[in-house]
Formats: C-alpha cells, sequence, structure tokens
C-alpha cells in the first residue's frame, strides 16, 4: 500500500514433490525437465537456460514425453479462499495467471537457436510441441477459473516475447504461417473457458520488444491488454500506438527500465512519467507500471519518483 499499487496477481500453488529451487545454488531442473545454471551479472545474477531437454525430439517423443500434470489438485490447495478474501477485504484488482507460455516454453525446451530454425525447416514439430503446451496451458486455466474465477478481474497469460529491440523476432509472415494457428486457438478456448466462469475478465498478455506488425494479429485473437508496451524500441512510439490501437486495446505497463529507471534521475523519472500518461492515459485504457519487475540496479529514490508522478498527476482528467 505504501507504493499505492492497484493490482494483485494470483497463481496456482506448488505441487509438493516438484523440484526445489533455491536462489544462489549453481543450477537446478523445473517441473519441466528444464535445466537452469546460474549466471552472475554486474548487477545481481540470473538463471539461464542450457542442454535442451527436447533438442533432439521428434513429434513421436512429444506424445512420450513426462509433461506437468495440470489437473493434480495440489495446484489449486487454498486459492478460492485466497481469492476471495482478496474481493472482500481489498480494493485491488485481481489478476489470474494461471497458464504456461507457449513459444517461450517451447524454446526453452526445444533451444532458442534450434527453434528458430524449426519454424522454417520443421514447422510440424513447432506446431506439435505448441499444440501440446496449448492443451497444458488450458488445463491450467481452466482449474483456476473453476477455483477463483468470480473473484478476478483479469487473467494474464504467461509471457511470450514476440519481439526485440529492432523488430519481432520472426518476420510476421513467419508468425502468421507457424506461430498464430496454435496462439489463435488457445486464445479462441480461452474466452469460450473465461466466459462459462466470468464473462466479464479480460485477457492480457505480455510479449516484450516491437511488436507493432503484429498488434493487429493479437487484437484479431482477442486480446484486450497489451503488456509491456516497450519504449525507445522500433516502431513501440506510444503516441503512435494509442492513436492506431487506443479504441480497442488497453495498455499495461510502458514505463523504461532499460535506462530510465536505472539510470535516471527521480526527476527524469517523474517526467518520463507524466509524459506517458499523457501519451497512453487520455479516454482510459492505461495501466501505468513498469516494462518489467524493477531489477537490483534501481535505486529506491526512483521507486518513489515514479509512485509520486501518478499520485499528483494521475488523475482524470489528464491535464
Amino acid at each position: 500500500h505504501e507504493l499505492n499499487i492497484d493490482l494483485c496477481y494470483i497463481g496456482l500453488g506448488k505441487v509438493k514433490n516438484r523440484p526445489i529451487f533455491e536462489y544462489g545454488m549453481e543450477q537446478y531442473t523445473d517441473e519441466w525437465g528444464v535445466k537452469f545454471r546460474k549466471v552472475e551479472h554486474t548487477s545481481g545474477l540470473n538463471y539461464e537456460v542450457y542442454d535442451p531437454v527436447l533438442g533432439n525430439a521428434t513429434v513421436v517423443d512429444l506424445e512420450n514425453y513426462p509433461w506437468p500434470d495440470p489437473h493434480n489438485p495440489e495446484l489449486t490447495e487454498g486459492l478460492e479462499e485466497k481469492a476471495r478474501n482478496l474481493y472482500e477485504n481489498t480494493d485491488f484488482a485481481l489478476i489470474g495467471k494461471f497458464s504456461n507460455s507457449i513459444f517461450e516454453q517451447a524454446f526453452y525446451m526445444r533451444g532458442f537457436e534450434q527453434i528458430l530454425m524449426d519454424l522454417s525447416l520443421n514447422p510440424e514439430f513447432v506446431d506439435a510441441l505448441m499444440g501440446k503446451l496449448v492443451e497444458i496451458a488450458l488445463a491450467r486455466l481452466r482449474v483456476g477459473l473453476k477455483a477463483c474465477g468470480k473473484y478476478i478481474q483479469c487473467v494474464r497469460f504467461a509471457g511470450d516475447d514476440m519481439g526485440q529491440q529492432n523488430g519481432p523476432l520472426m518476420s510476421p509472415r513467419m508468425f502468421r504461417r507457424v506461430i498464430k494457428p496454435q496462439f489463435a486457438r488457445y486464445y479462441k478456448e480461452a474466452r469460450i473457458l473465461i466466459d462459462q466462469y466470468n464473462p466479464k475478465i479480460k485477457i492480457m498478455a505480455h510479449t516484450d520488444g516491437d511488436v507493432y506488425p503484429i498488434i493487429p494479429d493479437y487484437i484479431e485473437m482477442g486480446l484486450d491488454v497489451l503488456n509491456p508496451v516497450q519504449p525507445y524500441v522500433a516502431e513501440m512510439e506510444h503516441d503512435k500506438l494509442k492513436a492506431e490501437f487506443g479504441d480497442r486495446l488497453s495498455f499495461h505497463a510502458a514505463i523504461d527500465i532499460q535506462k530510465v529507471m536505472p539510470f535516471g534521475t527521480p526527476e527524469e523519472v517523474k517526467a518520463e512519467a507524466i509524459k506517458t500518461m499523457r501519451m497512453l492515459g487520455p479516454g482510459g485504457g492505461y495501466i501505468l507500471a513498469p516494462t518489467h519487475y524493477l531489477q537490483a540496479d534501481v535505486p529506491p529514490e526512483n521507486i518513489i519518483a515514479l509512485r509520486d508522478a501518478v499520485l499528483e498527476h494521475g488523475h482524470y482528467p489528464l491535464k
């Protein structure tokens, strides 16, 4: 409450026998069989994928793979009670994070370079792998909605980054040919599920970088809220996005964490927040936040400056 945060994320619980992760350990393997190892940076440490578990797999291998069980009752233990308590006793907007990623989980398991080659050389494998991940994501969404759908206002699909600093990770044509069919199926069936439990729920999705060329595809599939609306990358000018898509899409985040939040002064952070609110806020449809988790290199005074900018300038009618 000190930071005046409006959103609260709630998600599925952890299975008791899942692999244990402790921050600082050298390496670990998660419940998907994905292997991570510690990589240290000047601003802290991170965990990166190595030795892709499906690097040499075939479509047949996918049928025999030990996938996580999305129906394990341990995933929803206490979830309804937690959501009801937040709904009844706080003024948070509740965001359900239930499902796994699709494209990102695929390249965690296949390997990033390999799956980019697969898009051209082995699209049948990409389709089969993402199809399996869509099935699991929809099952996880269903159990989450069944437990607490009546209390939440939005579901956020797990991150599926489609952009980099200078453009999408693949051509829009490749996206539409190989990736979009499974994504479209996912959004369509997710919307049907959501409407069964709470038709008022909106769909939010995270996709980093310059995704301007494929934003119309996301709108067509049924996206309501785009995150993180990353600034200072090619083609993602906020005033342009607001003008072209603001009548069909809400925007979440948009505050730069690459330069402004870690390296700007509190005054520069405040100016950035005001500028962003003026671009994306008119008429509604903007939820202000950093474009990702704040990293260890962000000074505390810049976090306070961001909060203060919203408290002082983030009220309608916007000046």
